[in-house]
């Protein structure tokens, strides 16, 4: 995925820091102030950008309100049908114009996560954000850490593959900080492996229920 972050000079640094969470995603991004060299037609260029990326990633601000330019940016954004919009509010401020059909998500600029963008990822590209939040869950390293990994999961359940619910519970499988944490012991993992444990090998499948049968106790 290619994103467009949107931004009025003011956010310039929350900006950068989007696409540094964007990048350590995989993602590369386009900022107008970094990405423009001197000698191009800067219009053209973001026109160019635009139209060739797969997210929007704008922010919302009074700054943004008084950029004429930027109300342009999100105006022909919204006319790509293929184009997921991501509107991100840094002080309460409210879509507008055209782009005001999209519910934003409210940030807190000095604590940014991917988590803030996560529902316009999903959207975007399922797979790719599933794979995501896996690798997330498979990498926590303490009982605290894989229970808020694991949360991040749960309101897409519905959306996972067979494989990819089996896939889940043989990365939980794998490491002790998931299988041990309390809250995915008790409340995470007990309704995957009602579902998706039939499909593992027998091995994993009566370690992982003798566990959750331990804390459930």
């Amino acid at each position: 995925m290619y994103a467009f972050i949107s931004y009025q000079i003011a956010d310039k640094l929350i900006a950068g820091n989007i696409k540094v969470l964007l990048q350590k995603a995989g993602i590369n991004s386009f900022m107008a102030h970094e990405d423009v060299n001197v000698s191009e037609e800067w219009r053209l260029k973001i026109l160019n950008e635009i139209g060739i990326a797969d997210l929007f990633v704008s922010l919302w601000s009074e700054n943004y309100y008084n950029s004429w330019w930027c109300i342009q940016e999100s105006g022909i954004a919204s006319f790509r049908e293929d184009l997921t919009v991501i509107p991100l509010s840094t002080d309460g401020s409210e879509p507008q114009g055209f782009a005001n059909n999209i519910q934003s998500t409210k940030i807190d600029p000095s604590n940014l996560s991917l988590d803030d963008l996560m529902p316009g990822l999903l959207k975007a590209d399922p797979d790719f954000t599933i794979k995501l939040i896996f690798k997330s869950i498979k990498d926590s390293n303490s009982f605290r850490g894989a229970e808020a990994n694991f949360k991040k999961i749960m309101p897409y359940l519905d959306n996972l593959t067979p494989e990819q619910g089996k896939q889940l519970l043989e990365i939980s499988r794998g490491n002790n900080q998931i299988y041990d944490a309390g809250l995915c012991a008790k409340v995470y993992l007990p309704p995957i492996l009602a579902k998706y444990g039939n499909l593992l090998e027998r091995k994993d499948y009566i370690f992982l229920s003798k566990t959750l049968e331990f804390y459930a106790a």
